[in-house]
């Protein structure tokens, strides 16, 4: 049987690997939002991307893009309809 004190260290690498896991897939999501992002504003958020620190700075730029990507549909909506 497994000591307490190996189980412990054990979960925590378990923990460790599912936030690690959990930071890259956002990180990904990010990359690829940033592609659908005007080619003038793209730098901006990737800066933004390259100083965020934790998981939730990554969630708060990926609410940013959501914004900015829905600004530019509805940009190119409101300029179809003219």
């Amino acid at each position: 049987m497994v000591s307490e004190k190996i189980k412990q260290v054990l979960d925590d690498v378990h923990a460790q690997l599912k936030r690690d896991g959990k930071y890259i897939e956002l990180v990904s999501t990010v990359e690829y939002l940033i592609e659908l992002v005007e080619p003038s504003k793209r730098n901006m958020f990737k800066e933004a991307l390259e100083n965020a620190e934790t998981i939730e700075d990554v969630n708060e730029l990926i609410k940013a893009l959501k914004l900015q990507i829905g600004a530019q549909g509805a940009k190119k909506y409101a300029l179809t309809q003219l």
